[in-house]
């Protein structure tokens, strides 16, 4: 389970360092850092990399628990439309798509989740840097293991609301 967190760590770095260095990104709103809240993100860090009015990005999130490890690596595809605002060349209204893995080690046994993500939201500039944005949405859960298999009360949820409130930084 560390070496699944370190490798999405040195992914996401390995990402930003590619996309946010290079002579094509500068000073046209193409790398986006994000950090924020919500359901299955937990409280998560990302980059984004917008093609035109999409944008595809990844993000690593946890909770700072004492005794239960909780993992998420997502990755979306936004797709924006809409009003054009006065601070961004970024239409303000999306649509969100993708694929969460979420892992939850507790009690010496690990829950693991795959879910397809969908959400609709708006960005919220603030000025030509900084935004924040507010989607939500459901979860449609695609896969579930538990290790070791219990053969005690299994609460799961196949559909599950879905939802995030994000800064975002334009490099």
């Amino acid at each position: 389970m560390k070496y699944i967190g370190r490798s999405c760590i040195y992914f996401l770095l390995l990402f930003i360092f590619i996309f946010g260095y290079g002579n094509q990104t500068s000073g046209q709103e193409k790398v986006n850092i994000s950090a924020g809240i919500g359901l299955p993100e937990l409280i998560n860090i990302g980059v984004r990399y917008q093609f035109k009015q999409v944008q595809a990005g990844i993000c690593i999130g946890t909770v700072p628990l004492r005794d239960e490890k909780l993992l998420s690596i997502s990755g979306d595809l936004y797709f924006h439309f809409g009003e054009v605002p006065e601070l961004s060349a970024r239409r303000v209204w999306y649509a969100k798509a993708g694929l969460n893995y979420l892992s939850d080690e507790f009690n010496n046994s690990e829950d693991r989740w795959t879910y397809f993500n969908l959400r609709f939201g708006r960005d919220i500039n603030i000025s030509k840097k900084i935004g924040i944005e507010i989607d939500l949405g459901t979860l449609i859960q695609l896969s579930h293991k538990k290790i070791p298999p219990s053969t005690g009360w299994n609460l799961n949820f196949p559909i599950l609301p879905s939802f995030g409130i994000n800064m975002f930084f334009r490099l």
